[in-house]
């Protein structure tokens, strides 16, 4: 039985993963700030609690795991100072620098379609939905490039994964591509489900696809 962690997993997206995870037989281990939001699982999976800006609770949280799944972001439509936008960022080359340590290789996380990848030429489509996000929730955009790019200069499997809005019971087919915006919605169990196939593929290997519902 493969061991993933997965951070973030109370949130919008994280519940259907890690529910999805436990079908799919993998053993789970994640990091939660309270035991109380997951008394339904807590028999199913390993919870370490704790903040995701805690290194001691990052490290137990990853242990063992042969993955790391993160649908962690900062709230939106909410501009956050400088200070704390560079905690989204110093947590990540943290958990870059252990996995090195650790030997462990493979990371999926959730992005967003407006997030830009270095000399990426990006469609006019994702520019509009970029300047748009820009005004709305400007913090999601500057954490998320800049987590980004600590991925792009990092040595390991990573994939950051692209979707726009994400909904739930959206009806179509599940799509991706490098770098076309493939309409404003995805659904969360199609993504969920994407997340975890990636675990062991290796198309998008060191790669940001954007995804969507058509």
């Amino acid at each position: 039985m493969k061991q993933i962690t997965i951070l973030g997993a109370t949130g919008f997206v994280g519940k259907p993963l890690l529910q999805k995870a436990i079908d799919n037989n993998f053993k789970v281990k994640i990091l939660a700030r309270n035991k109380e939001n997951l008394q339904n699982y807590t028999q199913s999976i390993e919870v370490i609690e704790g903040n995701y800006f805690d290194k001691d609770k990052l490290q137990s949280a990853m242990e063992g795991s042969e993955a790391i799944l993160s649908t962690i972001g900062p709230p939106m439509n909410c501009r956050l100072s400088a200070t704390d936008e560079d905690k989204y960022i110093n947590a990540l080359a943290y958990i870059i620098k252990q996995m090195q340590v650790n030997k462990q290789t493979r990371w999926i996380n959730i992005s967003g379609a407006g997030v830009k990848m270095a000399h990426e030429n990006t469609p006019l489509a994702r520019k509009l939905l970029r300047v748009k996000l820009m005004a709305e929730s400007k913090s999601i955009i500057n954490i998320k490039d800049r987590e980004l790019q600590l991925l792009e200069q990092s040595n390991i499997d990573w994939t950051s994964i692209r979707p726009p809005m994400i909904k739930e019971k959206v009806e179509g087919d599940f799509v991706v591509d490098g770098n076309k915006f493939l309409g404003m919605v995805v659904d969360v169990n199609q993504l969920c489900e994407f997340m975890l196939a990636e675990i062991n593929n290796t198309k998008w290997l060191k790669n940001a696809p954007v995804v969507g519902t058509k």
